[in-house]
């Protein structure tokens, strides 16, 4: 009897791997369990150590992702910051400052912070000069509202980190409200900006790219996985390093239409260890919103596919997005959700 029952479950689970395959071959992507990325990711979600670097994720990008985090500068708004003045200003300020001679130059907004206080009285001075004009002078990224109305439509949830201040992105915010004809003040949530207080018992604001925290703050509210969560952002530094950090399902890069890149330095200094440099690699670029509205919407039409082959192979997706095999003799065998990687 126990034999019999062996083989039944042998048979079961060797025709549930026939079908797999047989599901995996019939599409032109390449596909990837992924249990074991989830749990890597364990020990980066909202309630864990937020400090650890996934590896080995180029390439990647969450099969089923519940929503996009933007950058704002230079991603949903066309740059209009001169980061070249605001570290000569801040440095200068730095110079004349009887603590700040004596800091290393590193991030403009880390160093304000430790200047005295007419010190950092003039820095914050020189960050609102420089984001008045830079609002005055926002106008917003070409394909962006194209891609708004299409997470909108495809139920994506939208939030914005960004390291300028919260008021800043409502003004971006009512922008694309109005070129969109929105109605409501939805149409991010939530907003993290370097001002934004997390801690009801704190008045400390939560960490800035390249820190995970923003990161882990969004999943905290949409009560999901950083695995299933994209970033976007223009800055290899700040948005890519944050969102490997993070253990995010997928980091996108926003380049220049030929490849390159603008001058987005707040000034720290970034290392050139084979992990630092892993912090700093996308998991794929694009050169306009148009491109990523184009990739997300091929990501969506492979899950609706993916779903419409393994409903004709017999497998049935659960609650937590992976599959299950049932066969004829009553014996079932969970499969692991699938991710897709662009090749």
């Amino acid at each position: 009897m126990i034999m019999t029952r062996c083989s039944l479950i042998l048979s079961a689970l060797l025709n549930g791997i026939l079908m797999v395959s047989a599901f995996l071959s019939t599409s032109s992507q390449h596909y990837y369990g992924t249990t074991s990325y989830a749990q890597l990711c364990a020990s980066n979600s909202p309630l864990g150590d937020a400090s650890g670097t996934i590896r080995g994720k180029a390439n990647y990008l969450t099969s089923q992702p519940k929503g996009i985090i933007f950058d704002m500068d230079g991603t949903l708004i066309q740059h209009s910051i001169d980061f070249a003045e605001m570290r000569r200003r801040i440095y200068q300020v730095a110079d004349a400052d009887p603590v700040g001679k004596d800091l290393e130059r590193t991030c403009v907004l880390s160093l304000a912070k430790q200047l005295s206080s007419e010190g950092q009285m003039k820095a914050n001075d020189i960050f609102a000069d420089i984001e008045r004009r830079a609002l005055n002078d926002m106008k917003l990224m070409p394909g962006g509202a194209e891609l708004l109305s299409f997470l909108i439509e495809n139920d994506l949830r939208r939030a914005v980190l960004t390291r300028n201040l919260e008021k800043n992105v409502y003004h971006m915010q009512q922008l694309y409200c109005d070129e969109m004809e929105h109605q409501d003040d939805s149409l991010f949530f939530p907003i993290v900006a370097r001002d934004t207080v997390a801690d009801p018992f704190s008045d400390e604001p939560l960490r800035a790219k390249p820190h995970p925290d923003g990161i882990l703050h969004v999943c905290s509210l949409w009560e999901c996985n950083p695995a299933e969560v994209i970033m976007v952002g223009d800055s290899a530094n700040d948005d890519m390093t944050a969102a490997n950090r993070a253990g995010c399902g997928g980091a996108v890069l926003l380049t220049q239409p030929n490849g390159g890149s603008l001058d987005t330095d707040s000034g720290y200094k970034v290392g050139d260890s084979e992990e630092e440099i892993m912090e700093r690699t996308p998991s794929t670029t694009v050169d306009s919103l148009y491109q990523l509205k184009m990739y997300l919407q091929e990501l969506l039409d492979n899950q609706n596919r993916r779903l419409v082959l393994a409903e004709s192979n017999g497998l049935n997706e659960t609650e937590d997005g992976n599959f299950v095999y049932s066969s004829a003799r009553g014996y079932t065998i969970d499969i692991p959700s699938i991710g897709v990687k662009r090749t």
